[in-house]
């Protein structure tokens, strides 16, 4: 096996894989879990130059990861995306700068975006403000309702410590519309929804899917039943990291 670059989602940093890399590792797997730009995304006292940060922004750090675990292995690494993190692996994909992708409860690129109540509930503080110069964190009752509603209600509040600010600026860029051309990619990908996932809708993550079955490679769509959008730690998740590394291992 090779390595599996590990892309957070937005306000989550590289612990939010902590649940799902031991399966990774057993499995053979060498994983990086980064954090982007953790000087700057922060739990308490945002910088101001935070709200500088755009999604290109992040695409070039996460791009910069991929050329030097390649450059490092002799081979380009897969990569696993969470959220916001899965909607960077597309772009990824779509450059060739990594081997075999998976998109886990992805964000949705231009075309495939799905924005109804729940989302609008989840992010509620952020879509009443709008404002690209400042810095947000997920409110918390719309974390716990939209983001944890598959968790456990214990452990609600300690997740929510782990929560860092993000730039406004990232949000605006996602909302406006990330393009990506799934002509262009031509590695195995796999789509994953959650049914019960308010964050980004599965009606939306269906349209992902179906929006890379059109690819050369014909990505591939797994969507489960009890999951939610913290799929990366809920009850089951072991099964989809056993069914994730079980296609890592089939893809070619």
């Amino acid at each position: 096996m090779a390595t599996l670059l590990m892309i957070h989602g937005i306000g989550c940093d590289g612990s939010a894989w902590d649940v799902m890399k031991p399966g990774f590792e057993a499995a053979g797997w060498t994983c990086e879990a980064i954090t982007l730009f953790p000087d700057r995304r922060v739990r308490e006292n945002p910088p101001a130059s935070l709200p500088d940060l755009g999604f290109a922004d992040f695409v070039e750090a996460a791009t910069a990861e991929a050329r030097r675990l390649a450059a490092r292995d002799g081979a380009k690494p897969a990569v696993i995306g969470h959220s916001m993190g899965g909607l960077i692996a597309q772009v990824l994909a779509e450059r060739g700068e990594v081997s075999k992708a998976v998109f886990l409860t992805p964000a949705q690129p231009k075309g495939c975006a799905e924005i109804g109540l729940p989302v609008a509930w989840t992010f509620l503080n952020i879509i009443l403000r709008q404002d690209r110069k400042r810095s947000y964190k997920v409110w918390k009752t719309g974390f716990s309702w939209g983001v944890l509603n598959r968790v456990p209600k214990a452990r609600h509040d300690a997740i929510y410590a782990t929560a860092l600010y993000d730039s406004g600026k990232v949000y605006g860029d996602m909302t406006d519309g990330i393009e990506v051309d799934e002509r262009k990619v031509t590695i195995p990908t796999l789509t994953i929804a959650g049914c019960q996932d308010r964050a980004t809708l599965p009606k939306g993550v269906r349209k992902v899917a179906a929006k890379y079955a059109k690819s050369p490679a014909k990505g591939d769509f797994i969507e489960y039943p009890d999951h939610a959008h913290w799929i990366v730690d809920e009850p089951g998740t072991d099964k989809v990291v056993a069914d994730i590394a079980g296609w890592l291992g089939r893809a070619a």
